[in-house]
């Protein structure tokens, strides 16, 4: 028997684990160690295996520091060098090429020539400038202060954020030059932005000069207007004087003279920084103002003539009789020169609304109104001329003896042309008989039916007429260039068989017929069919023939004078002759004196009181008619002087869709005599 008390212990038995057991246990073998402050303990082994890799991190920390190290003494090395290369073995160079490169040549524009009446002085300007304080702001500092945009918006009157900003992207100025923004800035405006820097950064003002026309409206279209110059005009132009801020002359005398107009810039050279801004002023060139023109246009005479127009045409179309008369011109030579004493255009409109800019809707108002104000129609408004044409065809008559001034022809009120079935009868524009008359009366009075009969000896055949009248109205300066110097001056035209050609190849629908029949040079010998003229061509042709036959051309400037007082003088140019011996010249000349002076002259009422014992005046009337619809247009033209000199002075009036010329034009030249005859005209003075 065993005792008890000394049994070895059982050895534990290990329990069987299940599946789920083992799973269990694997689940937490698995699972993330809690994080925290204890960490497990570790064993000896472990602790020293841990510190070997220490040692060995340490040193290859270690090595990354020194390469580090030496890569920064290379680079300090290097920069060193290139410093030493820069300043020391290059420096005088790269310096030089570096204050080089700073300067820039801004060029300053030139005050604009002014433009005189022949009578100068202060009270003569037609187109001055005006001293304007104007606002720019530098590229640069709007990049980098925008909010200075909004800031000059709000305090100039005449900018927007949006026009700011347009102007800010022109690529007319460079980053170091000043865009200006705004011009006619108040003094007030100016001295507050001054007095502010902080609030404008980069904003500057100065005085520019702008164009300014003193009388408003009074000769607008002659004197043309000007503007600021663009992008392709300043590429066009470069090398000749012009700036970003230069304005360039658009029409008129302004468009035509603009190269001794516009003067010659100075230059301000100025050292710009290396972001491009300006630094200081270097330098400075003086501009050189442009010259100044002084016109044969006298001041008196031309606001006469202006408003005799502007009246007329308000009176025709609110008489009892009215009538359209939407336009309407007058020009008024020197007969012995082609001097432009005067020239109105009708309706008109005040160059000022183009300083600085014209506004879209006023643009819009001018080319809709009524009449078209922009239209020179002295030089462009090209029309029928009517009996005024009868000038040509009677010189080309009693030249080419196809009559004498003694030749008497019966005037029935008609006149037929044609054969049987194609039988046309003409009559007299007011279906007046006047019996037998020479060339004198037809003229005086204005006989269409001894015209008509002209107009049908030159051409005896049917077709292949002779272009006997339309040599002589070119002798004359129809259908020709007139030679004046203003810009888009029509030339015209004459009917005649290749005028028939050219306009049925340019518009077959509109010409269906090239042929040229007697019948077309009936119409042409009175001035009808496809014939039109200008006032300023009617003014030119009765010049020639008042001054015996030199035709001139007309001359709108008289001289020019240099900034320094040098006078150039423009001598009258001859364009021609027309033959006019006596036996052409006296029967012509005694149907024109006919037509104002004698009782049963067209233009007679119209000069009724005139005092022709001092002055000798004599004239033409005109209607020419386009279709049955539209009202006649109105000419008048006439020329005289004092009796005891040769015709001084020539007036040609044309009002279209005025009626009669004796009823709407010959009034307004009667008013212009008056004006000539009480007041005359300025001497033409010029500084000496």
């Amino acid at each position: 028997m065993v005792d008890r008390r000394f049994r070895l212990p059982r050895r534990r038995r290990t329990p069987h684990l299940g599946r789920r057991d083992l799973q269990s246990r694997l689940r937490r073998l698995r699972a993330p160690r809690p994080t925290g402050a204890l960490r497990p303990v570790q064993s000896v082994r472990t602790r020293r295996r841990s510190g070997a890799f220490d040692d060995q991190h340490d040193a290859r920390i270690g090595l990354r520091l020194k390469v580090g190290a030496a890569t920064v003494l290379v680079l300090f090395g290097l920069l060193a060098y290139r410093l030493y290369s820069l300043q020391i073995v290059n420096g005088s160079q790269l310096n030089g090429i570096a204050r080089q490169t700073a300067l820039k040549d801004v060029e300053v524009p030139a005050m604009r020539g002014e433009i005189f009446a022949r009578g100068g002085g202060s009270a003569g300007v037609l187109a001055g400038n005006r001293s304007e304080w104007m606002v720019s702001i530098s590229k640069q500092s709007a990049v980098a202060n925008p909010q200075v945009i909004g800031a000059l918006a709000a305090l100039l009157p005449s900018a927007t954020e949006k026009s700011i900003n347009l102007a800010l992207a022109s690529l007319q100025y460079e980053t170091y030059q000043p865009v200006p923004v705004a011009t006619g800035v108040p003094p007030a405006t100016v001295l507050y932005i001054q007095e502010h820097p902080a609030l404008f950064p980069g904003v500057t003002a100065s005085q520019t000069y702008v164009r300014t026309y003193p009388y408003d409206g009074l000769g607008a279209q002659t004197l043309g207007y000007v503007g600021d110059i663009n992008l392709k005009e300043l590429t066009a132009l470069q090398g000749q004087g012009y700036t970003a801020q230069s304005q360039i002359g658009q029409t008129g005398l302004e468009s035509q003279y603009e190269s001794q107009l516009h003067g010659s810039a100075g230059i301000q050279q100025i050292e710009v920084g290396p972001a491009g801004n300006a630094v200081s002023t270097v330098s400075r060139t003086p501009a050189v103002p442009g010259e100044n023109l002084y016109l044969n246009m006298d001041l008196g005479l031309e606001q006469a003539t202006s408003s005799a127009l502007s009246n007329q045409l308000r009176a025709l179309r609110t008489g009892g009789n009215a009538v359209p008369a939407d336009f309407g011109a007058a020009v008024v030579l020197d007969a012995q020169t082609g001097g432009v004493l005067a020239m109105a255009s009708a309706p008109t409109y005040n160059n000022n609304e183009w300083i600085p800019y014209m506004s879209q809707s006023n643009y819009t108002t001018l080319l809709n109104e009524t009449g078209r104000p922009l239209n020179n129609y002295a030089i462009a408004g090209a029309e029928a001329p009517g009996s005024t044409f009868k000038l040509a065809t009677a010189t080309a008559a009693l030249d080419e003896g196809l009559i004498t001034g003694s030749t008497l022809y019966d005037d029935t009120g008609t006149f037929t042309i044609g054969k049987p079935p194609n039988i046309k009868v003409l009559h007299n524009a007011g279906g007046e008989v006047l019996g037998v008359i020479n060339v004198s009366l037809a003229i005086g009075e204005s006989s269409d039916v001894f015209f008509y009969n002209l107009g049908a000896r030159f051409c005896q055949q049917d077709v292949g007429c002779p272009t006997t009248i339309q040599r002589y109205a070119a002798k004359y300066g129809f259908g020709l260039d007139p030679g004046i110097d203003l810009p888009g001056a029509a030339a015209g035209q004459v009917d005649s068989p290749q005028l028939r050609q050219l306009l049925h190849r340019l518009d077959p629908t509109a010409y269906p017929n090239a042929t040229y029949y007697q019948g077309d040079n009936v119409e042409t010998a009175f001035g009808q069919g496809e014939t039109l003229v200008t006032p300023l061509q009617l003014a030119e042709a009765y010049a020639t023939f008042a001054n015996g036959g030199t035709r001139y051309a007309p001359q709108m400037v008289a001289a020019l004078v240099s900034p320094s007082g040098v006078v150039r003088r423009v001598r009258p140019k001859v364009l021609g002759h027309v033959p006019l011996p006596p036996s052409t010249y006296q029967p012509m000349l005694q149907g024109f004196e006919d037509a104002t002076q004698y009782a049963k002259g067209t233009g007679y009422g119209a000069f009724i009181g005139f005092d022709f014992r001092r002055w000798n005046v004599a004239g033409k009337t005109g209607t020419a008619t386009s279709t049955r619809l539209i009202q006649p247009t109105s000419w008048f033209v006439a020329f005289g002087g004092p009796r005891s000199q040769p015709p001084k002075y020539v007036v040609a009036v044309e009002v279209d869709q005025g009626g009669y010329g004796a009823a709407a034009s010959a009034p307004v030249v009667r008013k212009i005599f008056d004006y000539l005859y009480h007041h005359g005209i300025s001497p033409l003075r010029v500084p000496r």
